[in-house]
């Protein structure tokens, strides 16, 4: 691809509306080439629309010995803007005390770069099992002396193994800046790239920009850290005081520290910095995540870090425990990848298998060890099949054709709109290549009476594809992004693979058919308008808060692969409206927010000590997975449920739910029968295939306000075990 501002702004569109930082890394596996700088050039470049001009960057590593480890004494590489005379010196002479001395490689100015700030280099070799300390430590008192009486300079970094690019501006224009984009031989084990939207910190200097690197530790961030101000308290504590004021840095400092100094191995520190609910963790676990509870961060956030050992060189991602932020992981025979979106994997390798991270997780791999953790429990297998690759169209001669790869989503929407006033039958999109928008709040109520307008893709399309859709009829032969037909009121989605976070948000019309899996947060806020529920229906499994708030219409999960787990945690959070259907098998503990399951078997025992709970009811109750309101409604007297709802579960986050296990009945049958049989047509499954769903048992979840039949209490009805 060529490494050029115009090719990148007219196909994905200048950047008009801000929305996020984005994120990418792309780590070589053992015996695989080494990665150029213009691969990561191009990870980032195509979602420059996510940053804006005040700051982007790059990290790359690499170990001397390659894949046989560093031999000898590695030198420490040390990166410092500075602005104004004397200010190399002034750094030499600090340092050299304590380190020994310090070999200049010159300073540069960055052409294009911010103000007069350049960029000094020097190499400093040290002796004996403490050197990293001695210069971790002397690095900070520099940096506390440069930022003393304003501005004069920043040690930005001082590892063995990474080189850090950074600078206030586009992605493709910060590489321009160092030259790396005409440095083809400029080659890595290892990438990490950041394009910057700034929320807590200024972008007039490149110091806030990203990457941040703490030894040989760098990362690159989107989100807001709101435990900021505990994690500085913990770093104060470790004598790590000079900061350059921003969120970001601060996860850099921890993980280095997690790592180097506290001697924690990778997957423990990576459980503590992504804090995750304390649901079903091991007692090891939770002391580890109390002993360093300074170092957990809270607030929405995806990180993605590189570390290097000197024998090894890994690459993480670190997602919130709400991810409320996107990331995606994929692998191909000779690489690992890390993205905020889809399209920066797919344009360095079409056939990736891509999978999404579940909230509060983390992704290892390493050059030597290969993938170490997923970040997902899941069955990976059904996110990476072949569904997740790009297929072709049905040849539909009827249907306009256009090549997308080379168009901006503005031009491909005004090529819908003017084939839909022409009265074709529909336009057929190939080749696309990550553009957002596709289709958004394209209408066809002027066309009542004509046959339903078909819009098809091929390709990858961005995130927001068909939102707002009025009436067309969508298809999709590959995967789609986030927010897929967000406020759809009428119409049809159809996907040939995967849809990854937020699909059908606030869907208040029509039906999505995914043939594949879904991320998190499908079907929140969805609702009924005017009583026609809207169907959303997913071929196999889905992410965490599906149906988070929702409001009507009906969601089916399939699970025509049999996974162990067709759904997984907070299922219908708040809902108040409509009903999911989710075939298999899904335990108490994973519906709604609920409370710790020891809190409230706590409580219980202490009623059995009263006398208000028999010992027998306690002893029911305790072997359950988890005392959920439905099994202490059969088994506990009605003022203490009462009690237990009004102490555990009566929160705002949490609504009560009927929850069923049984095989389809005929009143179902009435409400999702005609939708079930149109999604196998719509896929060419088998009518056996259907006969084995119709035979299989749900759960089925609704609004607990609903009466059962009878008009029986629901919390007086059994659950069907």
């Amino acid at each position: 691809m060529e490494l050029d501002n115009i090719a990148f702004d007219r196909r994905f569109g200048l950047p008009n509306v801000k929305d996020g930082c984005g994120v990418f890394g792309m780590l070589r596996k053992s015996g695989s080439p080494m990665i150029p700088s213009s691969t990561a050039i191009n990870g980032i470049s195509c979602i420059k629309y996510r940053g804006s001009n005040l700051g982007a960057g790059y990290a790359a590593f690499l170990t001397d010995g390659k894949e046989t480890g560093v031999s000898g004494n590695a030198p420490y590489r040390i990166q410092a803007f500075v602005a104004g005379e004397g200010v190399v010196e002034k750094i030499q002479a600090a340092l050299e005390p304590h380190v020994g001395h310090v070999d200049s490689l010159g300073t540069r100015h960055i052409e294009g770069g911010a103000s007069e700030i350049a960029v000094w280099e020097g190499h400093l070799l040290t002796q004996g099992s403490n050197s990293d300390a001695i210069l971790e430590k002397a690095v900070d008192a520099v940096n506390e002396s440069l930022f003393s009486d304003g501005f004069h300079g920043r040690i930005f970094s001082y590892g063995k193994y990474l080189t850090v690019y950074k600078e206030v501006g586009y992605p493709l224009e910060v590489a321009q800046m160092w030259g790396i984009d005409q440095k083809q031989s400029n080659e890595a084990d290892m990438w990490i790239a950041h394009t910057r939207q700034p929320t807590n910190s200024p972008g007039s200097l490149p110091i806030w920009s990203h990457p941040f690197a703490s030894m040989n530790t760098a990362i690159v961030h989107n989100g807001d850290i709101s435990s900021y101000g505990s994690n500085m308290e913990l770093l104060n504590s470790w004598g790590l005081k000079s900061h350059v004021g921003t969120d970001s840095e601060v996860i850099a400092r921890l993980l280095d520290h997690l790592l180097r100094v506290e001697g924690l191995t990778i997957r423990e520190a990576a459980t503590v910095l992504t804090n995750p609910f304390e649901r079903n963790l091991s007692a090891e676990v939770k002391n580890l995540l109390y002993k360093y509870r300074g170092a957990r961060l809270d607030g929405p956030f995806a990180v993605v870090a590189g570390y290097a050992d000197g024998t090894d060189t890994y690459l993480v991602a670190l997602t919130d425990r709400s991810k409320f932020r996107p990331l995606l992981a994929g692998e191909d025979d000779h690489y690992f990848y890390l993205a905020s979106e889809e399209n920066q994997i797919r344009i360095q390798s079409p056939k990736a298998k891509i999978w999404t991270p579940e909230p509060g997780s983390f992704f290892i791999a390493s050059l030597k060890q290969g993938l170490i953790e997923a970040g997902t429990d899941r069955d990976r297998g059904l996110q990476t099949s072949a569904l997740n690759q790009s297929l072709s169209a049905p040849q539909t001669p009827a249907l306009r054709k256009m090549d997308a790869s080379a168009m901006g989503f503005k031009e491909i929407n005004r090529e819908i709109s003017a084939a839909y006033s022409r009265s074709e039958e529909g336009v057929l999109i190939e080749n696309c290549k990550g553009q957002r928008y596709l289709g958004i709040g394209f209408s066809t109520r002027a066309g009542t009476g004509r046959g339903r307008f078909k819009i098809q893709l091929t390709g990858f399309p961005g995130n927001c594809l068909a939102n707002l859709n009025d009436g067309a009829s969508f298809e999709v032969y590959g995967n789609v992004a986030d927010d897929l037909a967000d406020t759809m009121h009428a119409g049809s989605v159809v996907v040939h693979g995967s849809a990854r976070d937020v699909t059908g948000q606030a869907l208040q019309g029509g039906h999505i058919y995914i043939r594949g899996t879904v991320g998190n947060r499908a079907a929140i806020q969805m609702r009924e308008y005017e009583g026609e529920p809207p169907f959303l229906i997913v071929g196999e499994t889905a992410d965490d808060y599906l149906g988070e708030y929702m409001a009507g219409g009906v969601v089916m999960v399939l699970n025509l692969s049999d996974s162990h787990k067709p759904a997984r945690n907070y299922i219908g959070t708040g809902m108040v409206g409509g009903r999911i259907y989710i075939r298999g098998n899904v335990s108490e503990d994973q519906i709604g927010l609920l409370p710790q399951r020891e809190d409230v078997l706590h409580y219980l025992y202490s009623q059995t000590l009263d006398g208000v709970v028999s010992k027998d009811a306690y002893q029911k109750i305790a072997s359950a997975d988890y005392p959920s309101v439905q099994l202490i409604s059969n088994y506990l007297p009605r003022e203490v449920v009462m009690r237990v709802l009004t102490l555990f579960f009566a929160t705002k986050y949490t609504k009560p739910v009927l929850v069923e296990r049984r095989r389809l009945d005929d009143k179902d049958m009435k409400v999702v029968g005609d939708r079930l049989r149109d999604f196998f047509g719509c896929f060419g499954l088998s009518d056996d295939l259907l006969a084995k769903v119709l035979g299989s048992t749900f759960t089925i979840i609704r609004p607990r306000e609903e009466k059962v039949e009878g008009n029986v209490p629901p919390q007086e009805t059994p659950i069907e075990e």
